[in-house]
């Protein structure tokens, strides 16, 4: 649930990553699929090989728009900061070191080129301590995926399965796929387990807050139906953030509401089930 803002300089190099990642969409669908552990709502996978090293226990964010690893970790195996750029969530903004030109390899799926930023790993470690890295859409959005939460099984490639699920289009806001609903346009979330709205007021949570990759912030609770299309996927107390530093979207959307949910980069749309 955060972006990374890059640099004037590397505006260009951004747009070329985004052409090079449609045509590996639309030119090498890939076909894999593997176990994931769901650890608070939240998906996690092993045998994640950074440049080779590994394998490495990571979470998979569909909401964060880099990927990230554990400081230490990058240091041991040569990773060396290459740029320096703003780390964004609704918490605030810190400004973060990262590195570009990373191979990512997870089961038989691979990306090259890939950035990687050293910094917030410390909410993951309060959540699972064993967790060395964050997978985001840096990665993600060179595939169409599915997250089926009930069986626990992380798939790439084109979906093989019918069922009661509901196709809708998603836009992408840094990255992120952005659906709307009845709360607002709303960003889906792996890496969190609670409906978010931003711009609330909610009722007092004994002064909860909420913790996110670039700081925390104060919460309250506010009770909430979420539908989509007319269809009511939820209902119960979601987490009100009364002032917070992301635009253009109203909330998040945890992948954990759903059985399943289904993302096609390639064409645009997301299946919730």
């Amino acid at each position: 649930m955060e972006s990374v803002r890059p640099s004037a300089s590397g505006t260009a190099a951004w747009l070329m990553r985004s052409v090079a990642f449609l045509v590996a969409l639309v030119a090498c669908p890939l076909f894999a699929g593997m176990k994931m552990r769901v650890i608070e709502g939240r998906p996690v996978v092993d045998g994640v090989y950074v440049n080779g090293h590994g394998p490495y226990r990571f979470l998979v964010d569909t909401a964060t728009t880099s990927n990230h690893i554990d400081a230490a970790l990058a240091r041991s195996i040569g990773l060396k900061a290459t740029f320096r750029s703003e780390l964004a969530s609704s918490a605030g903004v810190i400004q973060v070191q990262g590195c570009n030109g990373v191979e990512v390899t997870l089961e038989s799926v691979r990306a090259d080129g890939q950035q990687f930023v050293f910094a917030g790993m410390e909410v993951v470690h309060q959540i699972a301590p064993d967790v060395q890295g964050i997978l985001g859409q840096e990665f993600l959005s060179r595939f169409d995926y599915l997250l089926d939460v009930h069986a626990r099984r992380l798939e790439f490639g084109t979906l093989q399965r019918g069922g009661n699920g509901m196709q809708v289009p998603f836009r992408s806001l840094h990255g992120r796929p952005v659906v709307s609903t009845s709360l607002g346009e709303l960003a889906v979330d792996s890496g969190t387990n609670w409906v978010t709205l931003f711009g609330r007021e909610g009722r007092d949570l004994a002064h909860s807050r909420m913790l996110t990759l670039s700081g925390s912030t104060d919460v309250g609770a506010i009770f909430s139906k979420l539908q989509i299309e007319g269809r009511t996927f939820w209902r119960g107390d979601a987490m009100a953030i009364p002032r917070v530093e992301e635009t253009g979207v109203s909330g998040l959307l945890p992948v954990s509401v759903f059985r399943a949910v289904y993302i096609s980069n390639s064409k645009g749309y997301v299946i919730f089930e």
